[in-house]
């Protein structure tokens, strides 16, 4: 048969057929910043300190090569194109006229449909495509087919009428793309840290498929790269981890997967600024956690794999799972089997792991005497960055306490229990809709009296029992706030009223109140000099006729309508600093998973049993102790509490006895505090 040159069976006659690529150059780019200005994209750490300090130091020619990449940008970027339409021979395409459109991979077109496509008049244009989440090897790929449009409630999302007008014909499906554009590689924290320091719910890189880390034999291994400003009073201080490998540590396995954590994660600067919800700054001016900890869900355990095992890298899809981030059709290349080594080295790199204690300032408490609606749950606020810089890690509660309730909140039996919000203005915990029905406003009504501890459940530690047996999780209320040697939470110091003890009467100066939709507001006093103490109003003043503390005793007590003073008095010498410290007790709960750890740890009991008697004395036993757990956090969005500790083995929790001096089985005994 017979063709032309060009392919086409009538190369007189020009068509888009004809088409066959596009010739992509990047112009300029540049990051958008909240008002919209464009800014220079800046380059990695390690770039900046090889051309001395400061981003404008680095020249234009090195920046985005492969020993400068650009950073990872926290804000969309800007990418200016110059498109050229190409035939079979790659020759440019005079003759096509129409629009294009755009796509970044890795990235999400972030900008409105504007920015999405451009019209090529005689086979040439100029473009300017928004694009964020990006990381690694970035290419734009220019497209002879329709913008992408975003989809909400069952339509197109947006303004139509910024898209291109149906031209009516065909589109060829023809592609070009930029040379890569070289941005860093993401790291776990990359992943993990939020763009907006207002909500821990998603991950930047949400539904995209990424690898973190590289084997040897695939490339240089990953490094840090920490940002600058470690230590605001010296610019040349630079975080101890810059330039360290990425060191990914297992930490945990459970049935669908396993938690990893890079050891040498870098510092993250806490943000204070415009939108932020931090309640009490930390002092060191950083967040408790480095984003650092991640978990891979694998749909199976993970047979191979060992805590405490390193890994080169992890690659998956990334997805957020009831708000936790996690990698989903997971693959990862060890790098060091610890049970290769000797059994007493199989600790070596989890002993290099930080465990932070959870206490009531990352909880997201005000650091002020009173309390406030959501006391009870830590970590409410979806706005709490220091919760979420921890997700996935290894954490610990120190003093808690078990449930003495549980109560059954499914109303109408459907294996579900209507969870609650806050009301308005510190008011009572509501409905999360705008209408609810009778049968689920008794369930909600049930389960926020019984999770907070109010109402029916005032002065009681009880857990949803539904939540119980459905997901394995239950209640427990964390240290109430004061000295630290009292077993008491002292993270927050200005929850707590300091009152010197002397012969002659002395009381705390703000009085002691709660909202309604707290109760009754719940003090607790611990002295380390033995006291007289009385409880009453304003003038209230203590004798030595009045009830008697022992020196490092707690004494908790519900105050009556008009008690909002604590009068102490010495009784006999003085002894430790001769103070008092007397605050009210916020009730904070966070929730525990113990079920695969310890199956035979019953925490739903009665210690009114009567047979077997062993059964009701280890109720008993498990009621009376406090106890210190340790777990992986994670973040459930429905839950309540919002975020839950889930304990590895037996290992994971101990106990402080009560009075009857031992721990309920298997639990074993905590090793003695140090002051």
């Amino acid at each position: 048969g017979c063709y032309s040159e060009s392919g086409e069976l009538n190369p007189g006659q020009t068509s888009r057929s004809e088409l066959s690529t596009f010739q992509v150059q990047v112009k300029k780019l540049s990051a958008v910043a909240s008002n919209g200005a464009l800014t220079p994209l800046s380059v990695t750490t390690s770039c900046i300190y090889r051309y001395g300090l400061g981003p404008d130091t680095v020249p234009a020619e090195v920046r985005g090569t492969p020993d400068c990449r650009y950073a990872i940008p926290k804000t969309p970027i800007d990418i200016e194109l110059e498109i050229t339409a190409l035939d079979a021979r790659s020759q440019p395409l005079t003759s096509f006229n129409g629009p294009v459109s755009f796509r970044a991979v890795p990235g999400d077109l972030s900008g409105d449909y504007r920015t999405r496509w451009t019209t090529l008049v005689n086979g040439k244009g100029t473009g300017n495509v928004r694009v964020s989440h990006v990381y690694g090897d970035v290419r734009v790929w220019v497209q002879d087919e329709p913008p992408q449009v975003d989809f909400e409630d069952g339509g197109v999302a947006g303004d139509p009428s910024q898209l291109p007008p149906d031209s009516g014909t065909p589109p060829s499906y023809a592609t070009g793309l930029t040379p890569a554009i070289l941005f860093e590689e993401p790291t776990i924290s990359r992943m993990q840290e939020p763009d907006l320091q207002t909500d821990s719910r998603g991950s930047p890189f949400d539904r995209q498929y990424l690898t973190v880390g590289r084997a040897p034999e695939n490339g240089t291994p990953l490094v840090q790269n920490c940002p600058l400003g470690y230590n605001l009073q010296d610019p040349n201080a630079r975080d101890p981890n810059h330039g360290k490998l990425v060191t990914m540590v297992v930490t945990g396995l459970d049935p669908g997967g396993f938690f990893v954590t890079d050891i040498t994660a870098c510092r993250v600067r806490e943000y204070t600024g415009t939108g932020s919800n931090v309640r009490t700054p930390e002092a060191d001016g950083f967040t408790p956690g480095t984003y650092g900890s991640l978990y891979i869900y694998n749909y199976s355990f993970p047979e191979g794999l060992y805590p405490g095992d390193l890994l080169w890298s992890i690659s998956g899809s990334v997805q957020d799972f009831t708000a936790t981030t996690q990698l989903t059709f997971p693959s990862w290349v060890i790098r060091e089997r610890v049970r290769e080594r000797p059994a007493n080295e199989w600790n070596t790199y989890l002993d290099q792991v930080p465990v932070r204690e959870v206490v009531l300032r990352y909880c997201g408490l005000d650091n002020v005497p009173s309390v406030y609606n959501s006391d009870p749950l830590c970590g409410y606020s979806y706005g709490n960055m220091k919760m979420e810089s921890m997700e996935s890690s290894l954490v610990k509660v120190r003093r808690v306490r078990f449930p003495q309730v549980f109560k059954n909140c499914d109303a109408n039996g459907d294996g579900a229990v209507t969870f609650f919000c806050p009301g308005r203005s510190n008011g009572p915990w509501s409905s999360c809709a705008d209408t609810e029905p009778p049968e689920e406003a008794v369930e909600r009504k049930c389960n926020a009296e019984c999770t907070t501890g109010t109402g029916e459940f005032a002065g009681q530690i009880c857990s949803e029992r539904t939540t119980l047996n459905s997901y394995g999780q239950f209640v427990v209320e964390m240290a109430n706030p004061g000295p630290r040697e009292a077993g008491k939470d002292d993270s927050l110091s200005g929850r707590t009223q300091i009152v010197k003890v002397s012969a002659q009467s002395a009381a705390n100066p703000l009085a002691l109140t709660a909202t309604v939709a707290n109760g009754p507001a719940q003090v607790n006093v611990w002295c380390d000099t033995p006291v007289k103490v009385k409880f009453g109003a304003k003038n209230v003043t203590a004798t030595a006729a009045d009830e008697p503390l022992a020196a490092r005793t707690n004494l908790e007590r519900t105050l009556t309508n008009t008690e909002q003073h604590v009068a102490v008095i010495a009784n006999g010498a003085l002894t430790g600093k001769g103070e008092c410290h007397i605050s009210l007790n916020s009730r904070t709960r966070i929730n525990v998973m113990t079920r695969d750890a310890l199956p035979g740890l019953r925490v739903d009991c009665d210690p009114s049993d009567a047979a077997p008697p062993e059964q009701a004395r280890q109720c008993r036993l498990l009621r009376a102790a406090t106890y210190n757990v340790t777990g992986h956090l994670k973040q459930v969005s429905a839950a309540r509490p919002r975020w839950v500790i889930n304990v590895r083995d037996a290992d994971d929790i101990c106990c402080f006895p009560g009075p009857e001096g031992q721990c309920p089985s298997p639990i074993k005994t905590c090793p003695e505090e140090k002051p």
